[in-house]
């Protein structure tokens, strides 16, 4: 991970992406996993069709420490996976405007992350909800700025731009059948899939752009 360079050293980005990039994703994986574990024996009625990642976060004692705790620790490695990933861009030819704003609107929903996870909804559903959008319009936007710039990048694989495509579409559906549910159009249990499937698709996401933009070939 670690270059040479004259009397100094300097980090290699691709192999930082790469290393920051698996620990991230399995870090989710670890975190989601064993806040499920400790949500079953008292609900063991479990199940991603009905049950809301939200519900683990707010369930009193381990779901809600482990849950909560472990997303204020994957909010902030999840932004250093995406800076390293707009350097890592730039270095294959993205622009200084693309950097900006992806960084920028990546911040603002990592705040959101913090809102929603700091404070359940069952305390103060207020700013839980603010949470909401800018968690979840923040990913839509960056990820669509992040779609079109690895559309037209050479030395980029097509899959990585179409994953950022499937995870704009899979976060706009769950966020509109959020706002369905909100004005009762639609059951409670209509958006939970769809939250799940966020979820999965983002851990998918970040392992594919770490390992395929952390190879040192070509640039």
């Amino acid at each position: 991970m670690l270059i040479k360079k004259d009397n100094g050293t300097a980090i290699s980005i691709p192999g930082a992406l790469k290393l920051v990039g698996i620990i991230a994703g399995i870090w989710a994986i670890l975190l989601v996993l064993t806040a499920t574990l400790a949500y079953i024996p008292s609900h063991p009625d479990f199940s991603i069709f009905t049950t809301y990642l939200s519900d683990i976060g707010d369930t009193p004692v381990w779901p809600q420490a482990i849950f909560n705790s472990g997303t204020l620790i994957a909010a902030p490695l999840r932004y250093l996976v995406l800076a390293l990933l707009v350097l890592r861009l730039t270095q294959l030819g993205a622009g200084r405007a693309f950097a900006i704003s992806v960084l920028l609107i990546g911040f603002i929903s990592v705040i959101g992350t913090i809102l929603m996870t700091a404070v359940p909804f069952s305390k103060v559903p207020s700013i839980h909800k603010i949470g909401i959008p800018l968690y979840f319009f923040g990913v839509v936007i960056f990820q669509m700025i992040i779609f079109f710039k690895e559309w037209v990048l050479k030395n980029v694989p097509k899959i990585l731009p179409l994953l950022s495509l499937l995870l704009v579409v899979v976060y706009f559906i769950f966020v509109a059948l959020v706002i369905l549910l909100e004005k009762g159009v639609v059951s409670r249990s209509a958006p939970v899939i769809w939250e799940w499937l966020a979820f999965f698709t983002s851990v998918v996401w970040v392992f594919a752009q770490s390992i395929l933009l952390g190879k040192t070939n070509g640039q």
